[in-house]
């Protein structure tokens, strides 16, 4: 063997011995199997691997220590890892759970007072006007005004988010909005319907000052 190919030798010793010091140190982490396997494949990629430690190079010994004092083990780097992701979702979940009221979407109630009833004409009816606008809500309708005031004054328990109440009281020509954000004051908000006016003609103002209403 000539100078080069020692040269050559003992630079991939220096690679492997980290390797080759952690697979002799201690119990291992790894299955038996797997070490097996581990150690059939070093001994054939580096011979004088399978040597007895005293007989390695002092050079590569000493530049073993040295970098494993140096230098964290890849145990050490994984549980630092595992640690940091485990406290960032723990910060993430925090942050969803404690999210504010105003954030979330709001509640929308719909409802109708109407104590007159069919008797006021045809065309479309005031309720499916409303449906079509709030397709996800299913407005209440009204004939009587102690029935209403107990819909206008149940509001959620405990809830973080806003909740709108719409009420379209066909008897006054009007539509009344009541705002509720967690740690606001209740807002209201009226929409004069006039007569002959349709009802889909006003609503667009009503859902724009909604979203104004409920903005953070």
């Amino acid at each position: 063997m000539n100078d080069a190919e020692k040269s050559k030798l003992e630079q991939e010793l220096t690679k492997a011995a980290p390797v080759i010091n952690r697979l002799g140190d201690g119990p291992s982490v790894l299955p038996d199997h797997v070490r097996a396997r581990l150690n059939a494949a070093l001994d054939k990629k580096f011979p004088l691997a399978a040597q007895p430690a005293s007989q390695e190079p002092a050079a590569v010994r000493k530049t073993t220590v040295e970098r494993e004092q140096a230098e964290p083990s890849w145990l050490e780097v994984w549980r630092w890892w595992i640690g940091l992701a485990t406290a960032t979702a723990a910060v993430v979940l925090v942050l969803v759970l404690n999210r504010p009221g105003p954030n979330l979407p709001p509640v929308i109630q719909v409802a109708m007072l109407d104590s007159v009833g069919t008797v006021r004409g045809t065309g479309e009816k005031p309720l499916d006007t409303l449906q079509k606008q709030w397709k996800e809500v299913k407005p209440q309708e009204f004939d009587d005004a102690a029935k209403l005031k107990s819909w206008q004054e149940a509001w959620p328990a405990g809830s973080k988010q806003t909740v709108v109440k719409v009420l379209y009281d066909r008897d006054a020509s009007e539509l009344r909005l009541t705002v509720r954000v967690k740690g606001r004051p209740t807002v209201e908000k009226t929409f004069p319907v006039k007569q002959g006016q349709e009802l889909g003609s006003v609503l667009p103002s009503v859902k724009a000052t909604i979203e104004q209403m409920v903005a953070p």
